[in-house]
């Protein structure tokens, strides 16, 4: 395919092009961009003609993008958006005074290791900023950090793979334990790859529940630890969050694998003991990303900066 001379294309194109594979709709794209929707379809033809291709095509289900359209969908919209940041001296960031809300998607260990002294520290330094946590995903949700909707994705390294044009920073270190109830009489001191065999465990991954694939899978960090170890563990109960799984554990004989922090939290509050794994168990890095788009953004540059300061804290 020829190339399209950039002198001949209209650049306002762009931003109408991202405005349509947004919104999907030709009426919402013409509000977004301040335009009427007999001006956006004028420019919808205009984009099509000059691309060679439909871009967005009638189906039952409403207007849907062209291969090619997908395509360009992301890089299209990261040019526009470094456009506007070149255009624009950052306005410095005033934490104090600021009600600027963050979304940060997560695996549950972030949430219960580092979020509630975030949010304690918040408390003082930077009362009406809030954040948004939510879950993430089976992958790193790359458009949406490139759009700015969310701020900061925090993903296990070896389950998540992070896209080339993404930043990542190690946030924590850590490694796992073993949790057993306290008067269980199969388990103590620390436990043996034997015993890691016999026993019934509670199963958890810090992937979400609907792609865990179990035992053997690529999918757990401790799953790939049995696998080397030719080691097949028996789940008796397969859980979606760590502290009804851990009340199972208080309750039965079974057994759980999870990070150690965690293992010690939950201990202080249910019957349980901590047992220290076989020495080569697997160990995790817990990681910050972000898209390189906003890293100089000085409110970005803040947040960054107190998640590392606490992680360091807790490292210590």
């Amino acid at each position: 395919m020829a190339k399209i001379n950039l002198r001949n294309f209209d650049l306002n194109l762009l931003v109408i092009f991202d405005a349509l594979m947004t919104e999907r709709n030709v009426s919402r794209a013409a509000e977004k961009v301040f335009l009427s929707q007999p001006a956006m379809s004028h420019a919808l033809n205009r984009l099509r003609t000059l691309l060679d291709d439909k871009i967005l095509v009638k189906t039952e289900k409403g207007l849907m993008p062209t291969p090619r359209a997908l395509a360009m969908e992301l890089p299209v919209r990261e040019s526009i958006n470094q456009i506007q940041q070149s255009l624009f001296f950052p306005e410095p960031f005033d934490p104090l005074n600021s009600q600027r809300r963050f979304v940060i998607f997560s695996v549950e260990h972030f949430e219960w290791v580092v979020l509630p002294d975030l949010l304690h520290r918040l408390e003082e330094i930077a009362p009406e900023v809030s954040i948004d946590l939510e879950i993430l995903g089976e992958d790193i949700p790359e458009a949406e950090l490139a759009s700015g909707h969310m701020h900061f994705a925090v993903g296990l390294e070896g389950l998540y793979e992070v896209p080339k044009r993404l930043r990542s920073q190690t946030l924590l270190e850590g490694s796992f334990v073993i949790i057993a109830r306290k008067d269980n009489p199969k388990v103590a001191g620390q436990i043996t790859p034997e015993q890691l065999a016999e026993l019934e465990h509670v199963y958890y991954s810090e992937l979400p529940h609907q792609v865990k694939l179990g035992p053997f899978s690529p999918l757990s960090l401790v799953d790939n630890w049995y696998h080397e170890k030719n080691i097949e563990p028996k789940i008796a109960y397969r859980a979606a969050s760590y502290f009804p799984a851990a009340q199972v554990v208080s309750k039965t004989d079974y057994i759980m694998t999870l990070p150690r922090r965690i293992a010690h939290m939950l201990a202080e509050t249910l019957d349980l003991k901590v047992i220290a794994p076989p020495e080569d168990f697997t160990t995790f890095k817990l990681n910050l990303i972000w898209h390189p788009l906003y890293e100089k953004a000085p409110a970005h540059i803040w947040l960054r900066g107190q998640l590392l300061e606490l992680a360091q804290q807790l490292e210590q």
